[in-house]
């Protein structure tokens, strides 16, 4: 074997070592992850520390999906460029996963408000300022408007069929409604049970993946149809500005 070979040889051992090397480093990280995860779930801590191992599964399965279509892309010959997502409006009121997140930033699930003044079936992030039914000085006070809207929209649905959650009984239940009522009733249920005052969280507005936005509840549900009024936009736009911008200052002070 000549010299030239025995270089080519040499130059080939080492980088397969390397890429042993490097997928024992991959592991390694991968562990020390896993162990630190491990401790935290096995503190039993509240909040949204108790919904750590739940988050990191559905994580996990995003970007496994995320990953598996980059693939796929990858290898056709014909990219997808066609786009594939729902279009959301200024103002529809969504439920998203903020999953679990460092210190402050919002975590967990919440209902949020859609600031995009132009989306596009193209567009997989959205734009959203979370809310909450906590108060503090740092959140904007919305009233209960924004689930109240929800609710509003559900009772309306359920007096288009002669009902109403006040007089409703089993009676009401027939052979045609039977399964649109309960369903209707599950729904009216569940988002009177979040009828509280609501508060933006401007503060924490934030950009997220569509893949976090939950689907509706049933074909019943409004949630991700659903707008909130032209006033609640604008006193969120007032807040943003006075919050982040210096529109509002004095000549005395630009």
């Amino acid at each position: 074997m000549n010299t030239e070979s025995l270089e080519v040889l040499r130059l080939m051992q080492e980088s397969t070592e390397l890429l042993k090397q490097n997928e024992i480093n991959e592991i390694i990280k991968l562990d020390k992850a896993y162990l630190n995860y491990r401790e935290i779930i096995d503190k039993h801590l509240p909040y949204k520390f108790s919904y750590l191992d739940e988050w990191l599964l559905k994580e996990s399965k995003l970007l496994h999906k995320e990953a598996v279509e980059l693939e796929n892309n990858e290898l056709s010959s014909e990219k997808n460029l066609d786009g594939k997502y729902r279009v959301y409006a200024r103002g529809t009121i969504i439920k998203a996963d903020f999953g679990v997140n460092i210190g402050a930033e919002m975590s967990q699930v919440h209902f949020a408000i859609v600031l995009n003044k132009f989306d596009n079936k193209k567009n997989n992030v959205l734009t959203v300022v979370p809310l909450t039914s906590k108060s503090n000085k740092f959140n904007l006070d919305l009233g209960p408007l924004v689930i109240k809207k929800l609710v509003n929209k559900i009772e309306r649905e359920m007096l288009l069929m002669g009902l109403s959650e006040e007089t409703f009984d089993e009676s009401n239940i027939t052979p045609t409604n039977g399964v649109k009522v309960k369903k209707l009733l599950s729904l009216l249920s569940y988002y009177k049970s979040n009828e509280k005052n609501t508060y933006a969280c401007c503060s924490l507005i934030t950009t997220i993946s569509k893949e976090r936005i939950l689907k509706p509840i049933n074909e019943y549900d409004i949630i991700g149809r659903a707008r909130c009024d032209k006033d609640i936009l604008n006193k969120i736009d007032d807040e943003v500005i006075k919050r982040f911008t210096n529109l509002n200052l004095t000549n005395e002070n630009i």
